[in-house]
């Protein structure tokens, strides 16, 4: 009797955890429901909650890259396939996972290159996956992180994280480098459009630079030094066809290019012998090939005519003297750089608190050209002075301002004596050895004296 009563007791309770375990599978699951919305993709949470009739929760990335959440029946379940769809049937709203942008550099050169907004979709494992942007060995890659990589993202510049529906995009790192980049085979590369648009580049290298490359006139190749293969035409960094730049958008040069630089233009036996004025110096009108410099030259004939000019307006020839320094001078700043006499005007220069040898023994220091241009025999002056407190200093009279020049000038100031004839300022002077106990005058005289 008794073994029965037992017996009816566990087949109850067996009833009963069965007739449980179907209710729990019949329990109907609560899923996030919303179709190619703003929200669907970055907030979920915020969209619609529906009670469903199926046991089973999906999210979707759509042909078009939008992303739906939903139910989804039974007979749809098998449609239902990684990585484009994901299905769950665990825990309501179990279809809220975080969705990153996907890609990588060295499959979709776009992913370095742009925003990445037109980029796959990926769908991560949790709600709480963050996404990921980063630059490792050249090569830059999005999608969800995982927890090596969170542990690993230390450096802002060559890794970020982010929370939020696909939030990986950007330009990364923001400094990346930017360059025209187009092949030899695109007619268009030859002769860079205003409009035409330059590109990140796809490798990421600190401190890139960019490069134009011409077999000529119309075979132009641009791009970035940091590209690899075939394309990187300016891999070797000795080819003399190359030229490189190191600021965006820098490498837009024509095969033949203006010249940017002014440079003093003349040539006779008086005038043009004189230091010139900078400011008087013309634009060099002729073009030059992408990969030359600029130059202004002063040279002097064999009939002491002294010629001015633009470096690339003289013959083949007379290029080559002066590259050889054949009674020829070159130089390559900017603004009229060819302006200094050429009547080898030159003064000591010094101050005695530098140079000890200044003060008594000018005559063992090498004379030095002015600063300002020596433009008439006027202006081949020296002087010797005394600044407070008993330091000599020495230099040319054109560089002091117009006022100091009339202190020295003046023969009843013994402070500052003045002299006309190359160097002739080495020679000691007797205000060298005056103590002035008032020396206010020549304190204000000589710190505007500019020692270069």
């Amino acid at each position: 009797m008794l073994w029965h009563n037992n017996k009816l007791f566990i087949t109850s309770f067996a009833v009963v955890l069965l007739l449980g375990g179907v209710a729990a599978q019949d329990k109907n699951i609560t899923c996030i429901n919303c179709d190619k919305t703003d929200n669907c993709l970055k907030t979920p949470t915020a969209t619609d909650i529906t009670t469903c009739d199926a046991k089973t929760c999906f999210t979707r990335i759509n042909d078009d890259q939008s992303i739906s959440r939903g139910c989804l029946e039974e007979s749809k379940v098998n449609e239902c396939k990684e990585p484009n769809c994901i299905s769950c049937t665990v825990g309501d709203k179990c279809n809220n996972q975080s969705i990153c942008k996907s890609c990588n550099s060295d499959d979709d050169a776009k992913c370095a290159q742009t925003d990445a907004t037109t980029a796959k979709q990926a769908i991560c494992a949790k709600a709480e996956t963050k996404c990921l942007v980063s630059v490792l060995q050249k090569k830059t890659e999005r999608g969800c992180a995982t927890e090596d990589n969170e542990k690993a993202c230390t450096d802002e510049k060559t890794c970020k994280l982010c929370t939020g529906g696909a939030c990986n995009v950007g330009i990364f790192p923001e400094n990346r480098r930017k360059c025209f980049q187009c092949a030899e085979t695109n007619a268009d590369c030859a002769n860079i459009k205003a409009d035409s648009a330059t590109l990140p580049c796809t490798q990421y290298v600190e401190n890139d630079t960019c490069y134009m490359y011409a077999s000529n006139e119309t075979h132009v190749t641009r791009g970035c030094t940091s590209d690899v293969g075939e394309q990187n035409k300016c891999a070797k960094a000795d080819d003399a066809k190359c030229k490189t730049c190191n600021a965006n958008d820098c490498n837009n040069l024509s095969y033949k290019t203006e010249q940017t630089l002014k440079c003093v233009q003349c040539s006779d036996k008086d005038k043009c012998a004189w230091g010139q004025q900078a400011s008087s110096a013309k634009v060099c009108e002729q073009k030059i090939l992408y990969t030359s410099v600029g130059k202004c030259y002063t040279r002097t004939d064999a009939d002491d005519v002294i010629t001015r000019g633009c470096f690339y307006d003289l013959d083949e020839a007379g290029q080559k003297a002066c590259d050889a320094g054949t009674s020829c001078t070159t130089c390559t700043d900017p603004n009229g750089c060819n302006n200094a006499d050429g009547k080898s005007f030159t003064c000591i220069r010094c101050r005695s608190d530098r140079n000890q040898d200044c003060y008594a023994k000018a005559d063992t220091i090498k004379g030095e050209k002015c600063t300002n241009a020596v433009e008439s025999s006027a202006d081949m002056k020296c002087f010797t002075g005394m600044w407070m407190p008993n330091v000599v200093i020495r230099g040319c009279l054109i560089d002091l301002e117009p006022r100091d020049q009339y202190i020295c000038n003046n023969p009843k100031d013994e402070t500052c004596t003045v002299c006309d004839s190359t160097n002739c300022n080495n020679k000691e002077n007797s205000a060298a050895y005056l103590f002035l106990t008032n020396g206010l005058l020549p304190a204000v005289l000589f710190t505007l004296w500019r020692m270069k």
